[in-house]
């Protein structure tokens, strides 16, 4: 999926996760929603785009210092993988090319969901910082989730480190390495049809639970008796 797909799946996450938290009662206490979610929009957003900045330089959908940053981090084998030819397994596996299993893994959530919950306890006896990161935290990581999801609904999908365990102890190489939820048809791939498809219904989603938003942040509603 291209970058403008990705932002529309981190908004429709946001405003999802927000109104299920809030349905089922989940949200923090003694803190304003609607603060709540201003607070975990812009991280969503940029947990959104985040994975891509595994990118060439050029590329990368966000070139602030914080995200040329990662991005530079993510290339730092690069120069000594192309000096060795590419004949140095460990050069290979660290540098990062897009899809990259860096940031685009089951691996790479589940790191996210332990730093979270690691901020989290760590910050528990202070209480603002506590609800601070907590917000931070699940803005990103819905944005990410965004991201991975609608990666896995193109022929390309992300890594697992669950199926290429398998793989590597059972020996059958006809597990696939990547999780995808879609045929490997050229229909289904990123910029065609497909995509136009899916962030049309994205926005569509969007708008209504929006609506719904600005519905429950109304003071005064009409009611017909």
């Amino acid at each position: 999926m291209t970058g403008k797909t990705h932002r529309v799946g981190g908004m429709l996450c946001v405003l999802g996760g927000f109104t299920y938290l809030e349905s089922k009662g989940l949200l923090l206490r003694n803190v304003n929603p609607l603060l709540q979610l201003t607070v975990m929009y812009p991280f969503a957003l940029y947990g959104s785009i985040v994975s891509d900045l595994d990118h060439n330089a050029n590329s990368i959908p966000s070139k602030d210092i914080v995200s040329v940053a990662i991005n530079r981090v993510l290339h730092l084998t690069s120069g000594l993988n192309e000096s060795t030819g590419g004949r140095n397994k460990v050069f290979g596996l660290l540098d990062a090319k897009h899809r990259s299993w860096q940031t685009h893994s089951d691996l790479f959530l589940v790191a996210l969901m332990y730093a979270l919950y690691q901020m989290v306890m760590e910050t528990k006896l202070a209480t603002v910082e506590s609800v601070i990161w907590s917000l931070v935290g699940m803005g990103f990581i819905l944005g990410v989730i965004s991201h991975l999801v609608l990666d896995m609904i193109t022929p390309e999908g992300i890594w697992s480190f669950i199926l290429v365990g398998i793989s590597k102890v059972t020996g059958k190489k006809l597990i696939p390495k990547k999780l995808r939820l879609v045929p490997d048809s050229k229909f289904f791939s990123t910029g065609g049809p497909w995509e136009s498809l899916v962030r049309n219904i994205l926005w569509i989603c969007c708008v209504v639970l929006f609506i719904r938003l600005i519905y429950l942040m109304t003071p005064y509603r009409i009611t017909f008796n």
